[in-house]
């Protein structure tokens, strides 16, 4: 019995450890020139679980075509290429994709009241936005520059106004008056308890189980999506 006893307290020990850790996620973008790189990170249990998803090719193929993008899973366990895919952003998958975010927001009771209940649990470990602009003339270089500064200010105000900020963030607007260049730099960084993204699950469900037919649509959207992603690759 002693036994028994000992291994039921390291069952509930290891549960209360995993629920109190947290899942930290990461979104990385930079553009230098013509190059695009964009990245989302996931790490859980203390990074024994980890996800990478890699865009390293994002290219403009016109108003037909689209944006042709090439994203890559990694399991950044064993570094191993799991999977490769490419596909095109065009104006109809993107409204598709809106079409589908708003049925969404149909069949669930205050998706909006959860999204923001949800974002206030996030906290930002990391935020850094740097970018390096010229037009090729020095007053249209410091207009150009004000400008971004005011974009900047305003999606950051709105980032900081849904989640805990526990850094300072290192936002920055740098001038090349005496050439023509555009790069910038992104990096977000943000984790969540482990217990509270549970919660948060199951609210959801129960939200969308209050409008009638909200879990069928979530469920049917869930797999829509999944035979999309299997099709793109």
């Amino acid at each position: 019995m002693l036994w028994i006893g000992l291994a039921v307290l390291i069952v509930i020990i290891a549960i209360i450890v995993v629920l109190i850790s947290f899942i930290r996620g990461e979104f990385y973008f930079s553009r230098v020139r013509d190059n695009d790189t964009l990245s989302v990170e996931v790490r859980a249990l203390f990074g024994i679980v980890r996800y990478r998803y890699v865009i390293p090719i994002i290219q403009f193929k016109g108003f037909a075509q689209g944006i042709m993008i090439k994203s890559e899973v990694v399991n950044k366990a064993s570094t191993k290429l799991k999977d490769e895919s490419k596909d095109h952003i065009t104006k109809d998958k993107v409204i598709a994709y809106y079409n589908e975010a708003k049925v969404l927001l149909e069949n669930t009771l205050q998706l909006y009241s959860w999204l923001k209940q949800t974002l206030a649990r996030v906290e930002c470990t990391e935020l850094k936005w740097i970018t390096r602009v010229g037009v090729g003339d020095a007053p249209e270089t410091a207009i150009t520059t004000g400008a971004i500064w005011g974009i900047k200010s305003t999606l950051l105000g709105f980032t900081i106004r849904y989640v805990k900020l526990m850094t300072k963030p290192r936002v920055d607007v740098i001038p090349q008056y005496n050439q023509k260049q555009f790069s910038t730099e992104f990096r977000f960084a943000g984790r969540i308890r482990v217990w509270f993204a549970l919660f948060a699950g199951v609210r959801l469900l129960v939200r969308a189980a209050k409008v009638k037919g909200g879990l069928r649509t979530w469920i049917q959207l869930a797999l829509k999506t999944r035979s999309r992603v299997k099709t793109a690759s």
